[in-house]
């Protein structure tokens, strides 16, 4: 009976893998290749799986009608590989402005990456007849972390660097175009294991970000 209830456990383990596989939420690597071919959409260079899907998404999203934000939004993320997110915002009738990352230079836009990317949303089969489309780069919201950090008495100094490669990591993974940055989450993610208290200096106040701004994290401090 254990043998008949492995085997039926296994079975049923590997059906529900197989229906997650044809699920965009949770699709991944060939699997997530195979599903967004069925859109018309391939992979790009050094894309990773979150990237196509969202990609995917968009693609989805844009066909509900020509000229919606989500399918500009497609078009600029499909214009160059070096884009890393992109935003389409109206800020005045008939115009179209969109607001890109880059992956590059820390999120700085190149001259190049900004032309590429404006050739590519004039074409005649992306850009809507009556729109106006301007491609822009987002503005950057520096940030700097201070913090003053209280170690448990057998954590030895050397752990603050750990904390601080933890936390750039951690922001590099949430920052994006319109993600606001709070002082609640800059010292959660200071609070690690062996740390006692976290005491933030800088900023002083949460960094609200609109959808055409990006938060950049500088430098991080940590103080004892």
């Amino acid at each position: 009976m254990e043998i008949a209830a492995y085997r039926e456990l296994l079975l049923r383990q590997r059906i529900n893998q197989a229906a997650k596989a044809n699920l965009l939420a949770f699709a991944t690597e060939s699997d997530l290749d195979n599903l967004a071919a069925f859109y018309g959409i391939t992979r790009l260079e050094n894309e990773t799986d979150d990237e196509l899907r969202t990609r995917t998404q968009a693609k989805i999203v844009g066909w509900s009608s020509a000229g919606s934000r989500e399918a500009y939004k497609f078009h600029a993320l499909n214009s160059d590989p070096r884009v890393k997110e992109a935003n389409a915002d109206s800020p005045e009738p008939g115009l179209v402005r969109i607001s890109i990352l880059s992956k590059e230079n820390n999120g700085v836009v190149s001259e190049d990456l900004l032309d590429a990317v404006n050739d590519y949303m004039q074409r005649d089969d992306i850009r809507m007849l009556t729109d106006t489309v301007q491609v822009v780069p987002c503005n950057l919201i520096d940030i700097d972390v201070k913090a003053k950090i209280t170690l448990m008495s057998s954590t030895p100094i050397e752990f603050l660097s750990t904390i601080k490669t933890s936390f750039k990591n951690a922001f590099a993974k949430i920052a994006g175009l319109g993600v606001s940055i709070s002082r609640s989450w800059i010292i959660s993610n200071l609070f690690l294991d062996d740390v006692k208290d976290v005491q933030l200096l800088s900023p002083i106040s949460d960094v609200e970000v609109s959808e055409t701004e990006c938060a950049r994290l500088l430098e991080v401090e940590l103080l004892l």
